[in-house]
């Protein structure tokens, strides 16, 4: 019936049997809706694994559909989702073993207790009497068994000591006390082994046929599912971690080449620079000792001049009229010093590097 019922929905949709009425106010469900059991579309849902079980969990309230869950895996949102509902998932089985593996501590410690039997009550006054009466007899007849055997009656003896058989019987009888119901069920536990995966008690070295129906069973094989989803999910966030640690420490060692390759760059822009004033100081020292060079010529022709005026001069002073013509001379070739000196002081200085 369902198998046809799921077959129409999927071939007619789930509104088949609504009314034109109904329709309007009808809204398909879909993967995302909050209806929808997330648990059931990503893995499994835990309401499903302990039906009929002392363990059961009730009906899941949310809606289990597997067209929805196809849908949801052809979804391109799929791997967007997965991780928010498997991460609720764990959440929900690690309540679920946390709670479990309360039971089983319990269980372990109720195993692990000693039985230790509680002493004796007093005996009444009745019995203890008769106990008196009793351990008399045995005493009297010792004392006639030890007289015979060294009379050598041997079978009178031998008849004695079956009395006193029969009266310590019943002198044990009387000092026994019934065992505490406590103590034969604690007693009886001992015998019993624990069941670390679901919890259940289990007979110790019990048989191999109820050894294996218990472990093909739906609380042990719904607890293995819930506790094998746990580690897996853990597994996968714990290699997700180291992966994005590594991938930091990567990232910090390219930041760090790349800081130190900066830094070797500037170092030797540094380097360049300097080099470059260096240069430029050198330069700068070679064209002012130039200067001064082209300075010093320049004083040294002008007191050549100086000297050859004052030579002319007096030469003019003593030879009269030629004196002009020295004059005239000595003015056209100190034009000549003069603008050859400014010719010098303007021609570029050529530097060897």
């Amino acid at each position: 019936m369902d198998a046809q019922r799921a077959l129409l929905d999927e071939l007619m949709g789930a509104a088949r049997n609504l009314t034109e009425e109904e329709r309007k106010g009808y809204k398909e469900i879909t993967w995302d809706d909050k209806e929808v059991c997330a648990f059931y579309m990503v893995r499994f849902c835990p309401h499903d694994l302990f039906v009929n079980t002392r363990s059961d969990l009730g009906p899941c309230p949310r809606l289990h559909d597997q067209k929805l869950k196809e849908s949801f895996e052809k979804s391109p949102r799929h791997d967007k989702y997965v991780p928010k509902f498997e991460a609720e998932l764990s959440q929900f089985c690690e309540k679920l073993v946390t709670d479990l593996d309360r039971r089983v501590r319990r269980g372990r410690e109720r195993l692990a207790q000693e039985v230790e039997p509680t002493p004796p009550p007093p005996l009444s006054v009745e019995k203890s009497e008769q106990l008196s009466v009793l351990e008399e007899k045995i005493k009297n007849l010792l004392e006639q068994v030890e007289a015979l055997g060294e009379a050598g009656k041997v079978d009178e003896a031998e008849a004695l000591m079956r009395k006193v058989e029969m009266l310590n019987a019943e002198k044990t009888a009387l000092t026994q006390q019934p065992q505490n119901d406590k103590v034969l069920m604690l007693a009886q536990e001992k015998k019993m082994a624990l069941c670390e995966i679901c919890g259940s008690f289990l007979v110790a070295n019990d048989a191999a046929e109820r050894t294996q129906s218990h472990v093909t069973g739906k609380q042990h094989i719904g607890y293995g599912m819930v506790r094998d989803f746990i580690a897996e999910y853990k597994a996968v966030k714990e290699k997700a971690r180291e992966e994005e640690r590594l991938a930091k420490e990567k990232e910090a060692e390219e930041r760090m080449k790349q800081r130190e390759k900066e830094s070797e760059r500037r170092r030797r822009s540094d380097s360049g620079d300097r080099d470059k004033d260096r240069d430029r100081d050198r330069d700068r020292d070679r064209d002012r000792n130039n200067d001064r060079d082209r300075d010093r010529e320049r004083d040294r022709h002008r007191e050549r001049d100086r000297e050859r005026s004052r030579d002319w001069n007096a030469r003019g002073s003593r030879d009269g009229g030629r004196g002009m013509d020295w004059r005239s001379r000595n003015g056209r070739e100190g034009g000549r010093d003069r603008y050859r000196d400014r010719s010098r002081s303007r021609s570029p200085v050529r530097h060897g590097h």
